[in-house]
């Protein structure tokens, strides 16, 4: 059984990304997953993470509603506002 599925909620624990939350999207191999969180990593371009660097969480967003506005929602019901603002106001260097 994998530890990992699908619509996992996840927080990044290791790089430029550190606290960020997302959604698993794509599983890779057994030691890396895509993510995406509907902002600046959407479902077109998921981000490849290593599976240690991920704190797992038990919520769970159903494999058949994946889409940007969904995850969005997702992540932002499964956080605080201060938290969501601060994530979606750093510049990740990305574009």
């Amino acid at each position: 059984m994998r530890l990992l599925e699908v619509g996992q909620l996840v927080t990044s624990r290791q790089g430029r990304d550190l606290g960020r939350k997302y959604v698993v999207v794509q599983l890779y191999d057994d030691k890396h997953v895509g993510v995406a969180d509907g902002w600046a990593r959407k479902l077109n371009r998921p981000k490849r993470k290593n599976v240690k660097h991920l704190v797992i969480h038990r919520e769970k967003l159903d494999a058949g509603r994946l889409d940007d506005k969904t995850i969005r929602a997702f992540i932002e019901q499964h956080s605080s506002v201060e938290e969501v603002r601060k994530e979606v106001l750093q510049d990740h260097g990305q574009g």
